[in-house]
């Protein structure tokens, strides 16, 4: 791989104006580059063409603002059950036991109830697990109706604007946009470049279903982890496995499609409900409750996140991104994830422990989860950290990272109006 920061475009002092973000090589403490968008553009994108192996991490902050934050959630399960006496006493023991710092925070709210679960009697215990699985029921649900709503308002709109022009223009602040045109770049990308890997690899933590849903619209080949069946069953194994263009049927071989996908769900999936011991994918997700029917089947956020995901499909999942990450000449981008998940991390660690790794992170060098990352990391000239510079605050937003990837397309609004676009709340 070659230095992270070799074809950097620095800017000049009288460019001060557009030094909206900064590259760290390396972590804390580690001396900034400013770099311009126009700059940063013409850094990423070579790497995107490269003949190397292509990853991404993606997280939660992906997808905002259409999926609620997990803290909004845990507020609105406490205002909906404020008189609900049983539930707001515990609230609020957790919230002396656990500290002022900690009342928002759903995962150690949810682990704490775990802990008192496992540790009380039959006798002691009231209705925490009750309250454990309504909440990791609420938060389902908030994912669910936050994807069905970005859906629904991204379909009216279209419609709309295709009734008054035969061109409509994208609202690149919309979540399902930018997801589209992530997929649609990153394809484009590696069809322009001379690589001989042609799949690449979308990992993901969230449960909701934008990355199927953009691939569903571009109609670009994928798979995650299911076999076609009748009713779809999850085996590692189809990631093993790669679709092939048989139109030409005359040619001396076959040719595998191109681009290829592979989704991995490592927490888990709103669409897929467990039966005995298997993970099935299901279209009937739909406002699922735990009142008889099945839930998701996902990791829930708590400290046993790590214990979870041993268990059959994650324990494949995770390894599938141990293998992926160590293999030679590999990169991976991560946008929209604050290192909170330490399985995650311990595998980064030792992906960075290699010569022929890069990776290239766009964070929120404030947060403390980041910074702790960071501070890890140290000198480590293979992690690139692309953070927010002066005023600028959408360093981190995944509009940047989709924005950053466009390229002169006829089939795209101009680079001048669809790069640098609206970046509120993204």
């Amino acid at each position: 791989m070659t230095n992270s920061t070799q074809n950097v475009a620095e800017i000049s002092e009288n460019e001060s104006s557009k030094q909206v973000f900064k590259i760290i090589q390396g972590g804390l403490g580690r001396p900034s580059t400013p770099v311009t968008f126009d700059g940063l553009k013409e850094y990423l994108q070579p790497k995107l063409s490269a003949d190397i192996n292509i990853n991404f991490l993606i997280g939660s902050g992906s997808s905002k603002p259409a999926i609620d934050l997990m803290s909004t959630t845990f507020d609105n399960y406490k205002i909906e059950n404020k008189s609900n006496v049983e539930i707001t006493e515990l609230i609020q023991r957790y919230e002396k036991e656990c500290g002022e710092d900690n009342k928002n925070n759903i995962e150690k709210f949810l682990s704490w109830l775990g802990s008192r679960i496992l540790g009380l009697s039959k006798d002691e215990l009231k209705n925490e697990k009750e309250v454990q699985r309504n909440l990791i029921d609420a938060l389902v649900n908030s994912i669910t109706q936050g994807f069905n709503s970005a859906v629904d308002k991204n379909s009216e709109r279209l419609k709309e604007e295709n009734r008054k022009s035969q061109n409509p223009q994208r609202d690149v602040s919309d979540v399902v946009q930018n997801y589209e045109q992530f997929i649609r770049r990153i394809a484009k990308l590696r069809e322009r470049s001379n690589s001989q890997v042609d799949t690449v690899n979308l990992f993901t933590t969230n449960y909701d279903l934008f990355i199927e849903y953009a691939l569903d619209q571009l109609d670009y080949l994928y798979t995650d982890g299911f076999r076609p069946k009748l009713r779809p069953e999850f085996n590692i194994a189809e990631f093993n496995h790669r679709p092939v263009d048989i139109a030409h049927r005359f040619k001396d071989r076959w040719s595998v499609v191109k681009p290829f996908f592979r989704v991995y769900k490592l927490h888990g999936s709103i669409n897929w409900e467990k039966d005995n011991a298997y993970i099935l994918k299901t279209t009937n997700w739909d406002n699922k409750t735990n009142n008889g029917e099945k839930l998701p089947e996902v990791i829930a956020p708590t400290s046993s996140k790590y214990a979870d995901s041993q268990g059959a499909p994650y324990s494949d999942l995770f390894r599938e991104l141990s293998v992926q990450l160590l293999n030679p000449n590999s990169l991976l981008i991560i946008n929209g994830f604050g290192f909170g998940d330490e399985h995650i991390n311990e595998l980064l660690k030792q992906a960075l422990s290699r010569s022929d790794f890069e990776m290239i992170a766009f964070v929120n060098d404030q947060e403390d989860n980041t910074q702790k990352f960071m501070n890890y990391v140290g000198s480590n000239a293979k992690a690139t950290f692309v953070t927010n510079n002066g005023g600028n605050r959408y360093g981190h937003y995944f509009s940047t990272l989709v924005d950053l990837l466009a390229f002169k397309d006829p089939f795209e609004l101009p680079d001048d109006e669809d790069s640098e676009g609206d970046k509120n709340d993204k």
